[in-house]
């Protein structure tokens, strides 16, 4: 719901009815081309897809109430009776490319409509910061609205919103500057519509149609595919980050490992990018509403210059929230990903334990080299093998292996990594369309650690480091600590079309269980507090994700991993949790995160803002301060000296006093070797 008080003043604005591009009409029609590609890409999803979809034509039924709640998920562009007129199918014809083009041309029409008030309401109306008015923030509930007019208030409320996130984030008092800094941003919105093609409206209802078998198979455009070799291109020289566009902002999709990004400790998946400035500028070019690879053009340079981005970060519930971080430009090289390993020694009950961790942050191979085959490639678990062999030579009790943002890599390298602890055999299974089920795994592997183990994950990792984790708690081989993973589970191959491509789930992993690492990951042994709600993101979370279900186990060894051990590991740390101060920390700070996540309404009241914003900060300084002062750690004086403490933090370099989660899972696996007989090599058929 909607609070709006100033309903004469608001009257006054609309009346005056003025509209930048109101001559101009989007008519775009498809093409015969079109109509042959759509058959083209209903045939592939019937015969192709994981899922044989016989029964393809009910989705004729849904589609365009599907693509009008894509297009307009906050139901503040179409009126209830627009919905409900452009939501039936106009005749019987399966998925007619007509009638959906004609929804596309009235939603970008409306977008038009929309910013070109906006626009002028920035220039003719005062808005007063003054009144209590408040913006809804929470549109899972919204109902279609049932005038064109309760519209135009849905607009002055969030033009006035995006007002006042600007006057915070400056904190000016003089509006014209920013005013047309806003300006600028809604006429690059209407520019940015205009420029759409009849590519641009059949990518996006190609990619609805797809979408409601599963969302990873998708139609990729001629242009679609050129800006993903381009985003890639991105990912190796550059700032070693993939982007992607959502309502208007370039967001943050993966970090590259060990790219500038990853390495600056500063930017999270799904942060949005405000603005972009070159070391030799002064000002910073705002980028909202452009292009995605305008934005591109501007991240990318030469190796050895600096980029500075303007970010507003995932994790903050306030809009107005930014931060500046300054990157160097550097090409990826294989070694900035490759895995890391230190040994820690820890005194407890009267001896010493030494924990060997090592964090891995992709399942990589240099395939250049392994096709040519040089006998020292690199790969992932070619260095861990190394890593391996130097703890046992430096009498390490237990290893960590720290899968934590590992968002995949290579099958063959899980597979391997995963003989390294288990010796030979099947590490995943893979069903295929057609129903056929295959093991893979590695038929040669030689195991190579034998004490205890654990492995460490989050929401954040992913496919290849789900099958290992998953592999390793099957087989009883170690203990696994964490979030629950993120949960894909299937696979996508890339066909070629008359024009284009389509990308199609045509198989799904299995671990050897039985069960699916689709939708619900690997769940945790010992589950870690999270100081975020991971529902929010993960394959659960995507609209028509395939489900979770099992095939037939195969056979395969059980080691003899201590459960009564496990148990006693699991108590000793949820007794940390009412009384380390770092575990206390990380539940204070999920609370407060769920209490402004729940929030339904947002005010727009600047002086409410300002003291909001300054008691979230003084909140969690007094939060750090109150965990430092529990650790006899010198507290910060003020909130940008702890924000600079944070920046300065070396992500490089593997650290138990920053890293708490890691800590914590230290704990854990010493608690473990103290309670178990350590019999892991042992193992039954």
């Amino acid at each position: 719901m909607i609070f709006f008080r100033s309903l004469n003043l608001f009257l006054c604005a609309i009346c005056t009815g003025f509209v930048l591009a109101a001559d101009v009409n989007l008519d775009i029609k498809p093409t015969l081309k079109n109509q042959k590609i759509q058959k083209e890409i209903i045939k592939k999803v019937k015969e192709d897809h994981f899922f044989k979809v016989n029964n393809i034509e009910e989705i004729n039924n849904i589609f365009h109430e599907k693509l009008i709640e894509s297009l307009d998920p906050s139901k503040v562009y179409f009126t209830k009776l627009e919905f409900e007129q452009y939501g039936n199918n106009l005749n019987d014809d399966i998925f007619d490319l007509n009638n959906s083009f004609k929804i596309l041309n009235q939603y970008f029409n409306r977008l038009i409509e929309a910013t070109s008030y906006q626009i002028e309401i920035l220039k003719d109306f005062d808005f007063d910061f003054s009144k209590s008015e408040y913006i809804d923030v929470y549109s899972d509930d919204n109902k279609w609205k049932s005038s064109f007019a309760e519209l135009r208030k849905e607009w002055f409320l969030l033009t006035k919103n995006d007002l006042l996130n600007e006057i915070l984030d400056e904190d000016l008092s003089d509006e014209t500057d920013i005013k047309q800094t806003l300006i600028d941003r809604y006429e690059r919105r209407i520019r940015r519509i205009m420029q759409r093609t009849n590519e641009d409206y059949f990518s996006i209802i190609m990619n609805n149609f797809t979408s409601q078998f599963d969302p990873h198979s998708a139609y990729l455009s001629p242009k679609s595919a050129e800006d993903f070799d381009m985003q890639m291109s991105l990912s190796l020289e550059g700032i070693g980050a993939l982007l992607g566009i959502e309502d208007d902002y370039a967001k943050v999709v993966s970090l590259v490992p060990g790219g500038p990004a990853a390495k600056s400790n500063q930017l999270s998946p799904d942060d949005r990018i405000v603005s972009i400035r070159q070391a030799y500028e002064e000002k910073s070019t705002d980028v909202v509403g452009w292009r995605i690879d305008e934005i591109v053009k501007l991240i990318r340079g030469d190796a050895g210059t600096e980029v500075e981005l303007e970010i507003m970060p995932s994790k903050s519930l306030e809009s107005s929230e930014r931060k500046f971080v300054t990157l160097v430009r550097e090409e990826v090289q294989l070694e900035e990903q490759a895995a890391k390993s230190k040994i820690i020694s820890i005194d407890s009950d009267s001896r010493n334990y030494r924990v060997g961790i090592i964090e891995l942050p992709a399942f990589y191979i240099d395939f250049n080299a392994w096709r040519e085959r040089d006998p020292n490639f690199r790969s992932s678990s070619r260095d861990v093998e190394d890593i391996l062999k130097s703890f046992n030579k430096n009498n390490v009790d237990a290893v960590l292996v720290d899968l934590r943002g590992n968002s995949g890599g290579s099958l063959y390298e899980a597979n391997k990594l995963t003989g390294l602890f288990v010796a030979s055999g099947a590490t995943v299974q893979v069903k295929e369309s057609s129903g056929n089920i295959r093991p893979w795994g590695d038929g040669r592997a030689k195991q190579i650690w034998k004490k205890p183990m654990a492995v460490l994950v989050d929401r954040y990792s992913a496919s290849a480091s789900e099958i290992f984790a998953g592999a390793i708690q099957d087989y009883k081989r170690g203990i696994v600590i964490g979030h629950r993973t993120f949960g894909k589970g299937t696979v996508q191959r890339l066909d070629d079309l008359s024009s284009g491509q389509i990308k199609i789930t045509e198989s799904k992993f299995y671990r050897v269980s039985g069960s699916s690492t689709q939708a619900k990951g690997i769940e945790p042994d010992i589950v870690l507090p999270s100081s975020w709600d991971i529902e929010e993101t993960g394959e659960s979370s995507l609209d028509e994700s395939l489900p979770w279900d099992t095939i037939r186990p195969i056979r395969h060894r059980i080691y003899n991993l201590d459960d009564t051990a496990i148990q006693r590991a699991s108590k000793n740390h949820i007794d940390r949790l009412t009384n380390d101060p770092n575990m206390q920390y990380i539940l204070k700070v999920r609370e407060k995160y769920d209490q402004r996540k729940n929030k339904k309404e947002l005010s727009l009241n600047i002086n409410e803002r300002k003291k909001d914003k300054l008691d979230r900060r003084l909140w969690i300084l007094n939060t750090e301060n109150s965990r430092r002062n529990l650790l006899n750690i010198e507290v910060f004086n003020t909130y940008d000296d702890m924000e600079a403490f944070r920046e300065e933090i070396d992500s490089e370099e593997i650290s138990l006093e920053n890293d708490f989660l890691l800590n914590e899972s230290k704990n854990i696996i010493i608690d473990y070797l103290k309670f178990s007989s350590q019999l892991i090599a042992a193992n039954q058929n």
